[in-house]
């Protein structure tokens, strides 16, 4: 009996020491702690810093990390961060202790550089006018540092990027016939130590585009191996081409804005799809004069300020179809005039209706000397009215516009008034000639321009149509001004969307397809739809059905 006690109690005590002893395993006198301690990874570059909180009874701690982390050590934390990494994935382990206490271990991990690709354009610009058979284009992809490792990449055309492009530019782009494409390269690679791949082809068939229409080339490059990286859109290179189409007789027509609606003219296509129209000329802003403030300054009635301050909206779209928007300046019965200003308010006001052309993105501008009182010859902006003057404002307008506007910009004369045979000008000794200054002249309803100076037919009107009046263009007159080598026919007063007597659509298109047939053996596509003028400064950008 008394031995069954020693053998129980002897059980019990060996329990307890057990017991006591795997409590002492997992008890830590100095309470070493680290938060967090989970794996950390950094990236490449650009990381935060990390902070750790430390805790511990020990008088001290300490830790041990790889070379390529940086630490700061303070009583209860440690603020940890990588260096750059330029190379491959490196990974080690951050180690802290206290004491003679266990160690608390956390791995680290870095990763690779990657290198950030680009496509590059090796051209001046994404944006063509097209006037050979083919069209070629050369890019290729590049990296800021060089690869690491090879990087393939596979380049390819994107045609579902079409609607978004259409849809975030506002353009009406088509995509170019895939047939009419040649990709010489899609497949290229950026070689270990490299910053470019080779240079990839890209040319185009263009007697496949119809002129005058927005095409986009979308291009897109995909990596297939390699440790790389795009930033937002660095794998894109969007083309944009357009057919320029030489005519031997371009047309230009005088809408009147307190009636018409630019938008009208875009309804007028041949049947390849061209623009009818090759240039529009707003009629008109007016030069005055502010007696008050002595000065000469440009004049815009709420029908053209509306259509300025919306050009987005009424003019760029014909712009982007091919068809040139200018400015029509107009005398307005006060002593400023168009070929009435001396040469120092020649120059002064020209930089105003540069600035003008600059904000609302137009091509050019059109002078026709008209309704203007005598000029104050006291005054030193203004000179004795004479075609010596227009031609000098002239002269100053197409100097102006280089300067400030980055696309080609043009003078053009309607020849009313003092503004017949321009001479040359001559500044500091050196003589401009016509052809300097002047891109074409329009003549009056119902003649023909007189080639004068170094000016050719080419930048006369052969013809000149008041289609309000419901003149007509006969196919011997048309044929006539093709023979004889004339650039242009002038149209004047077109309004296809007015009710009543102003409504000059169908007069219109019989006379648009006499010119279509003689000079470019087409005819003009019915349109469609009509735009709208709704009121004083008011113009509806909603097409409406042909009634």
């Amino acid at each position: 009996m008394y031995h069954t006690h020693i053998v129980k109690l002897l059980s019990i005590l060996a329990i307890l020491l057990l017991s006591v002893s795997c409590d002492n395993s997992k008890i830590d006198p100095l309470g070493l702690s680290v938060t967090p301690n989970t794996p950390i990874t950094f990236a490449a570059s650009g990381n935060d810093d990390i902070t750790l909180a430390v805790t511990t009874e020990a008088q001290s701690w300490s830790y041990t990390a790889p070379e390529w982390v940086v630490g700061k050590k303070n009583d209860s934390s440690l603020i940890i961060n990588a260096t750059e990494n330029n190379g491959a994935p490196r990974e080690g382990n951050l180690i802290i202790t206290a004491g003679g206490t266990n160690a608390v271990e956390i791995a680290l991990y870095q990763e690779g550089y990657k290198a950030t690709i680009t496509l590059n354009n090796l051209m001046d610009t994404t944006d063509f006018d097209v006037t050979e058979n083919v069209w070629n284009a050369t890019f290729n992809a590049i990296t800021t540092r060089p690869a690491i490792e090879d990087i393939a990449l596979n380049i390819a055309l994107d045609d579902k990027h079409l609607n978004f492009y259409n849809m975030e530019t506002g353009k009406n782009c088509q995509l170019v016939p895939a047939e009419a494409i040649t990709l010489y390269q899609d497949k290229v690679t950026i070689k270990q130590e490299s910053t470019a791949s080779d240079i990839i082809n890209l040319s185009v068939d263009a007697t496949s585009l119809k002129p005058g229409i927005n095409y986009l080339i979308p291009i897109r490059a995909t990596i297939t191996s390699g440790d790389a990286k795009f930033t937002s859109r660095s794998n894109r290179i969007n083309y944009l081409i357009k057919r320029i189409g030489e005519r031997a007789i371009k047309q230009v027509v005088f809408i009147e804005v307190n009636d018409c609606n630019p938008l009208n003219l875009l309804q007028y296509n041949l049947t390849d799809g061209t623009p009818f129209f090759d240039a529009v000329i707003l009629f008109a802003a007016n030069i005055n004069y502010n007696n008050e403030e002595d000065r000469v300054y440009l004049h815009n009635n709420p029908n053209v300020q509306a259509l300025l301050d919306n050009s987005d909206t009424f003019l760029q779209p014909l712009r982007e179809r091919g068809i040139k928007v200018y400015l029509g300046l107009l005398g307005n019965h006060d002593a400023a005039g168009l070929a009435q200003l001396s040469a120092w308010g020649a120059q002064q006001w020209a930089q105003e209706i540069a600035d003008a052309c600059l904000t609302y993105k137009l091509d050019g501008v059109n002078l026709d000397d008209e309704y203007s009182k005598n000029p104050i010859i006291d005054n030193k902006w203004f000179t004795t009215r004479s075609a010596a003057a227009g031609a000098r404002l002239a002269y100053e307008l197409k100097m102006a516009m280089a300067e400030k506007c980055s696309w080609p910009t043009e003078v053009s004369i309607y020849e009313f008034g003092a503004l017949y045979n321009l001479p040359t000008v001559t500044i500091d000794n050196i003589e401009h000639t016509q052809s300097e200054f002047i891109d074409f002249v329009v003549s009056n309803y119902g003649s023909r321009g007189i080639p004068y100076g170094d000016l050719t037919y080419a930048h006369c009107s052969g013809a000149s149509i008041e289609l309000a009046q419901k003149r007509t263009l006969t196919e011997s007159s048309a044929q006539t001004a093709l023979d004889k080598g004339y650039g242009w026919c002038m149209w004047f007063g077109f309004d296809p969307a007015s009710s009543g007597a102003k409504n000059n659509r169908e007069h219109s298109m019989a006379q648009f397809n006499v010119a279509a047939e003689v000079f470019y053996s087409s005819e003009v596509v019915p349109p469609t739809h009509v735009y709208k003028k709704i009121g004083e400064g008011n113009y509806d950008a909603q097409p409406y059905p042909v009634q």
